[in-house]
């Protein structure tokens, strides 16, 4: 949820002024994202509000690795310094930044076409390449939680405790999607061998690395935004997880492992995985999914979250994919490119 801003059209102008030396004669307030953005002087800049859980040491991390990914030619945003030669200042509690304008445009979720699938491989395995010579320490990302029989029995009892809150008759859709995870959970925990998931390929990464970060010019990437999550962990759950967000053949849900084979051997030639990213790459999306339950929890807050209650859905579609098709998938990706 955005938090009420506490700019005003007269403060942004003096604000930049002090910190920027730049004379504002035009503001148009942007309506995406999780922060206050400020379109400024005809989309020459863009300035943005942070909410207040956001600290001055946190988002000068994310300057500093997109500079950083700057200079090996990743696309990234370009900050503004302030007159203090600061990429940051802080108004009521509040980090703002500004940058330059990107123009260009959005696309939906799994609308990509070929070559965007692709495309977007080849980035995250230039940012994972790129982010391995970072100095700067980013927080870990103990995957091994995901994937502990606790994590799972805490998976579980999430979605039992939405059970409780409604009825078969007033959801019958959610309520049947909560069993069969709590099915699938069972499973997981009684049967899965955990045992080599140590050996996971774990860098430095984007965190939150998918379409919805893509901002793109004449179908092709122009900028990649939002590297606030940026952390250490088991690269493969980004790989899936944003194949599947891109992918218009994973729209309901079911992978095209064809397509995700040729999407893994992309981002391989930046950062060769090894055998177990590849065997438990399936698996570790499905755990992470199954354990969720975002969308299904707000919507039952607040039915007015319907875009929500439709991700949900889709998740839970490839919940129940996975499930059926994870060795499938595991199998595939050991034939098709460790044997290459």
């Amino acid at each position: 949820m955005i938090e009420e801003t506490v700019l005003t059209k007269e403060k942004i102008i003096e604000l930049v002024k002090k910190h920027y030396n730049i004379d504002i004669y035009n503001i148009k307030k942007l309506d995406r994202g999780s922060a206050n953005l400020y379109s400024l002087n005809n989309d020459k800049y863009i300035l943005k509000e942070f909410q207040t859980k956001y600290s001055k040491e946190e988002i000068e991390k994310e300057v500093t690795i997109i500079n950083h990914l700057r200079k090996d030619n990743v696309p990234v945003p370009e900050y503004v310094r302030t007159i203090t030669n600061e990429y940051s200042f802080i108004y009521k509690n509040r980090v703002i930044i500004m940058q330059n304008y990107i123009k260009g445009y959005t696309i939906a979720s799994n609308t990509g076409s070929n070559s965007q699938i692709l495309e977007s491989a080849k980035y995250l395995g230039e940012i994972v390449k790129s982010l391995d010579s970072l100095e700067l320490q980013l927080p870990c990302n103990d995957i091994s939680s995901w994937y502990s029989k606790e994590t799972i029995n805490n998976g579980i009892k999430k979605q039992e405790e939405l059970l409780e809150k409604i009825s078969p008759k007033e959801y019958p859709q959610i309520y049947n999607d909560l069993i069969e995870k709590i099915s699938m959970l069972e499973w997981v925990k009684n049967n899965m061998d955990f045992s080599n998931m140590d050996k996971l390929t774990v860098m430095n990464t984007h965190g939150d690395y998918s379409v919805l970060q893509f901002i793109y010019e004449n179908d092709k990437i122009k900028s990649i935004i939002d590297f606030a999550s940026a952390c250490k962990m088991p690269v493969v759950w980004e790989i899936i997880r944003s194949y599947s967000y891109i992918d218009p053949k994973a729209k309901k849900g079911v992978i095209n492992i064809n397509n995700l084979v040729k999407y893994v051997k992309v981002f391989n030639n930046y950062v060769t995985l090894n055998k177990y990213d590849l065997k438990y790459m399936s698996y570790l999306y499905l755990i992470q999914l199954l354990t969720s339950t975002f969308g299904y929890k707000q919507y039952i807050a607040d039915n007015s979250k319907k875009e929500l209650l439709d991700f949900a859905f889709f998740r839970t579609k490839m919940c129940k994919y996975l499930y059926k098709n994870a060795e499938k998938i595991a199998k595939t990706l050991l034939e098709e490119i460790r044997e290459n």
